[in-house]
């Protein structure tokens, strides 16, 4: 049960409130109501984490708007997910950042048939309910593109395959994984024409406890093996 922790804990008590977007992105992280219980692979490292370094984490899940709005108000310990590239014009300064915790590569994706239509034909775009379509906020205002959203990958999946959007944004490394789970591998692919593809990671982050972005950054490299073991258990 994901709940907030009494206001007053002391340093001795070695707990931590982590933030975690209210959003189903599973196989990297999930956590939605009426429980919010946080699971995936982010919640799998920060326990193990958690565990070596002898920590108590109390996950905190909230919309994205207000996971932020709460962090930078000192309310929260740490946040997963978050990067240094993200909302720069309005987060304060004094936040440290992990190395990379995870690398993917975001896209929209499209049914093979339809790769390499001009762009202007994409005019249905999907996305999972909680995240914003920021990449594509010029084409929104002008009325070019409309917004349509689904409660989890798999339910964008669904509504790519159906033809109801024409194009679902998400990672590749997410798709892959409910795709291949469902039994349509290769159903869907990149459509680079929308968005081009590129690198991108997501970090541990805290304004509060620099020092403990270090001992992260320390358990990253000492437990490599585990990492990497997680992040094959998840098809990650």
């Amino acid at each position: 049960m994901v709940f907030w922790p009494q206001i007053g804990r002391t340093a001795e008590q070695l707990e931590y409130r982590v933030g975690v977007e209210q959003v189903d992105y599973y196989p990297i992280f999930s956590a939605v109501p009426p429980d919010n219980q946080y699971r995936g692979y982010a919640r799998d490292l920060l326990d193990l984490f958690a565990a070596h370094e002898k920590l108590r984490f109390t996950y905190v899940a909230l919309p994205v708007r207000r996971l932020f709005h709460a962090y930078w108000a000192g309310q929260l310990d740490l946040v997963f997910p978050d990067s240094p590239r993200w909302d720069v014009a309005h987060k304060p300064s004094g936040i440290t950042y992990s190395q990379p915790v995870l690398q993917f590569q975001d896209a929209m994706l499209v049914l093979p048939q339809r790769r390499g239509e001009p762009r202007e034909r994409f005019q249905r775009l999907g996305f999972v309910r909680g995240f914003t379509p920021w990449k594509f906020q010029e084409e929104i205002a002008a009325g070019q593109v409309v917004i349509k959203e689904a409660p989890n990958p798999e339910g964008l999946i669904h509504m790519a395959l159906s033809g109801y959007i024409d194009a679902a944004n998400m990672a590749r490394q997410v798709a892959r994984f409910h795709l291949r789970h469902q039994g349509r591998e290769g159903g869907l692919v990149v459509e680079p024409s929308l968005l081009p593809l590129t690198d991108s990671y997501y970090h541990l982050s805290s304004i509060r406890h620099p020092e403990l972005i270090r001992r992260f950054d320390a358990f990253l490299q000492r437990e490599r093996q585990a990492v990497e073991a997680l992040k094959a258990k998840y098809e990650l």
